[in-house]
């Protein structure tokens, strides 16, 4: 065979191999870029998960030296008076465990305000202060006897506000931490998806998902 011929066919072959590859590339480039939103969403509801079982941690040491209770305080100040009474160490690293990786406290504390001064600062929890809402009896008194005897139905940590694309992030407690994801939801309950997803759902009295009437973000 001529020489040039089977030059010829090779190149030829060469430049085939490298349009497949080329197609490849696009295809897994494009399922890729597609993925990446909910993968990023992924890794921080897991971030936040980790945040609320260290947070249980702290809780569990609480209650040791308390006869097994809970703190006595309500919404954010539930789990802050971990912090304020020092069963968590001072620190930037542990502060970050009360601020969602989707709501860092960076997005919340004022101009030139330290993380550590701002939950230091007893008097001025509110709204915001932490990415995260807190256990709260609502007035009722009976939702701390529930809190005893249901622990696995009743949320003490969670997201505030559906923080992530479709779902929110919540803790119980028996230490359990949870993903409600408003598909599921929505076809557990017989719910118009597109409809559900359009809703500000946010925790506390009168949310639509039981659960999460026993948190509060005050």
């Amino acid at each position: 065979m001529n020489t040039k011929l089977i030059r010829s066919a090779r190149a030829g072959f060469t430049l085939l191999e490298m349009m497949v590859v080329i197609l490849i590339i696009g295809i897994l480039s494009a399922v890729l870029v597609k993925n990446i939103p909910e993968m990023i969403d992924s890794a921080q509801m897991t971030a936040s998960e980790q945040n609320m079982s260290k947070i249980y941690e702290s809780m569990i040491m609480y209650q040791q030296e308390h006869q097994g209770s809970w703190p006595r305080d309500d919404g954010q100040r539930f789990f802050l008076r971990l912090w304020k009474d020092r069963y968590m160490d001072h620190t930037e690293k542990n502060a970050k465990v009360f601020f969602s990786p989707r709501l860092p406290y960076g997005d919340l504390l004022e101009e030139g305000e330290n993380v550590l001064d701002h939950l230091d600062d007893w008097d001025s929890i509110g709204p915001g202060t932490t990415s995260y809402a807190g256990f709260s009896t609502q007035g009722d008194r009976q939702a701390r006897r529930v809190l005893m005897k249901s622990p696995g139905t009743t949320a003490i940590v969670s997201d505030p506000f559906i923080i992530h694309r479709k779902a929110l992030v919540y803790l119980t407690a028996d230490g359990a931490t949870h993903r409600l994801l408003l598909a599921e939801y929505a076809d557990e309950e017989g719910l118009d998806f597109d409809t559900l997803i359009q809703d500000d759902i946010y925790v506390g009295p009168g949310c639509e998902i039981e659960i999460l009437t026993t948190v509060s973000n005050d």
